[in-house]
Formats: C-alpha cells, structure tokens, sequence
C-alpha cells in the first residue's frame, strides 16, 4: 500500500510539474513500503483477554484477544472523532527558502451526537482490552470497520509519569507512547494496513492521552479477517491484541456511465481503477447531497484535502488499483445523489495523459 500522501501533503502544495509528478509515480510502483510498530516496553500486566504465543515470520509474538461486544451507544471518544473536536490546523511548511508552503486546508466540521449514532451506532463495538508496558497503560476503546476494511479504534494511553507526542498538524500525532501498527489475518508485516493516530487535545491531560487510530485496508482485505494491533518492546519483540469485528458499515456502489465505479461508505470512499494500463490522477472529488450541497473529499483548485487518511493501493508492481480515503467526518450515504471527479489519466504507455470527468450515482 502506498502513501497517497506523498501527492497531496508534498508535491500538490509545492505544485510540482506534471514530468516530476510522472517520476514519483515510477518510483513508486516499484517500491514496497513496510511499517513498523513505534510502542516500546515489555508487556506486564494484561486484563480482560487471553495470553498466548504464536510464531509468525517475523518471530514470536504474545498475542491476546480483545472481547468484542455490541456499544450500547455512541461514545464521546467515538462522536469526537468526526467532529471539529479533533484538531485541523494545517502544519507550518518552510520551503528553505524563508517562505512557507500553501499546505491544503482541512475542513472539519461540528456534528451532534444524535446523527452519529443514526449513521454508526448500530455497527460500533466496544473493545475491551488492556495492556501495561513500561507503566505505559493502553486501553481500547471502541471500533468501527466498513465492508471495504476502512474504519477507526479509540483508545488511550496512560502514564503517571506523563506522555507525549510530536504533532505534525491536521491533529496528527507522532511518537506516541505504545503507537501501534494493523495488520489482517496474522500479527506479521506483510499484510500491513495503512494507519494514522489523531489526538484529541481537548480530553488529553499530562499523563492520559485520548487517541483516534483511523485505518484503510488493500485490496486483498476479506470480510471475516481478524485485525491485529501491534506493538513492539525495546528489544522489537512484538506483542498483538486481536480483534474480531462482529459487524460492518454497509458500502453503497455507484457507477459512471461508462462503467467505473466508486463504493461508499458513511466512513469513507474507493474510487477503483478498471484499467491496468493507467492510473487516475484526482484534482477535485466531490460527494454530492441530494439537497444540493456538496462535501469536497480533495479539491486542488480550493487547496482542501478532508481526509484523515489519503492511500493509493496496489501490489507495487502495475497500475495502482484503488484510491481509498477515510473521511474527516461522517457521511449520510443515503443521501448522497452523486460523487464527481475531475483529473486526469495517466497513462503507463507514455502517451499523452488524458483529462477525465466523472459523474457516480447510485
């Protein structure tokens, strides 16, 4: 899985040329990201959960198993999550030069807790699983998933001594105490899903820190797959909590007249490329209400990105197969008419990349 965001947080905002955009494309297709866990310290207390040892390819993991059960309601932490609650300063860019670079706005927007558990309630889950490394203690807290592998967990992490972090704008964090890393199906790196920590500042103390860890899945993501978070000890022995999800967002697919399609979930959106000859650059992606307002997921002419999470998916080799974004809020699928792109393709054979304008309904 690839960094969408090596467009839209770079190159987009330094307005790079189409020749330099076309180069970390290559580079890209030819690259295989692996990520791995940031948490340190050594497991020593573990409650609510049942303790094991597995082996996987990158040695021998303890591993316990979140209990997973129906939320009763719609938490803060959860409603928090895609509201203006979280933090959507743009960071301070200098371009070297005594300049700053014009970084794209992030819109987040109010909500109320009565829509968030209209559009999610019935699908959140509570987590319930502990673990203390280091007097570091980190607790899960609830769990969303969609058909297509997009979602979030809560959780916190605790520490008498106090905690910290480095903010990297947009509310981001990095550095976290125990950061954990996801994967599907096994505790192990080659299955890796894309995942970015979010604090919220206004619910986080000194010692306690309140965090939203949004995630996007590959294409060879399968409903029933268990989750794993991953975290690592000082030596970079790992340690895992499994989750099983129990339900999923349902994913709504709209189509173009020519058969291309996007799907779209109240927690984020697929745009899926039929094409393994090229590749689909995206300047404006609209979401479409049928009152006639419209919610921009990345505009380049408005410099807006309203996403948490921006990846492009592929198996690094041919043409990029998804654009996948989790949202920055929640979206009424119900009352969506019609997503709409504008960009361009681009064109693997070296031909003259082509201009593209799509309009998806249901």
């Amino acid at each position: 899985m690839h960094d969408r965001e090596l467009f839209e947080k770079a190159f987009s905002p330094l307005h790079a040329s189409p020749d330099t955009l076309t180069e970390v494309r290559k580079t890209m297709r030819n690259e295989k990201k692996t990520r791995r866990a940031l948490g340190k310290g050594a497991v020593i207390a573990i409650a609510a959960a049942l303790t094991l040892t597995v082996a996987v390819a990158s040695g021998i993991v303890t591993l316990i198993k979140a209990d997973v059960s129906p939320a009763d309601k719609v938490d803060d932490a959860t409603h928090r999550a895609f509201t203006d609650d979280i933090d959507a300063a743009a960071p301070v860019v200098d371009d070297g030069k005594g300049g700053l670079v014009p970084v794209p706005d992030m819109e987040r927007i109010p909500g109320d807790v009565q829509t968030t558990q209209r559009l999610v309630g019935q699908y959140l889950s509570k987590l319930d699983a502990e673990m203390t490394v280091d007097s570091n203690t980190i607790k899960l807290g609830t769990f969303l998933i969609d058909e297509n592998g997009l979602g979030l967990l809560t959780y916190s992490v605790e520490n008498p001594s106090g905690v910290g972090y480095t903010d990297v704008g947009y509310g981001e964090g990095i550095d976290l105490p125990l950061q954990p890393t996801l994967h599907f199906r096994s505790p192990d790196e080659g299955n890796a899903l894309f995942a970015k920590c979010y604090v919220d500042k206004e619910t986080s103390t000194d010692t306690c820190l309140n965090v939203v860890l949004y995630f996007a899945a590959g294409t060879s993501f399968r409903q029933g797959d268990l989750l794993y978070v991953t975290m690592q000890d000082e030596l970079g022995q790992p340690y895992s909590i499994a989750i099983q999800p129990q339900t999923y967002v349902p994913v709504k697919t709209m189509t173009a007249k020519n058969g291309e399609i996007v799907t779209l979930s109240a927690l984020g959106m697929t745009i899926v490329n039929p094409d393994p000859s090229r590749e689909i650059h995206t300047d404006e992606v609209l979401v479409n209400a049928k009152d006639g307002s419209s919610f921009a997921v990345e505009s380049s002419s408005k410099n807006l990105m309203n996403w948490v999470i921006g990846s492009i998916t592929g198996d690094g080799q041919a043409a990029f197969e998804n654009y996948t974004y989790v949202f920055n809020r929640l979206v009424d699928v119900n009352e969506v008419g019609s997503v709409t792109l504008t960009g361009y393709y681009y064109n693997l054979d070296g031909s003259d990349n082509d201009t593209v304008s799509l309009t998806y309904q249901p």
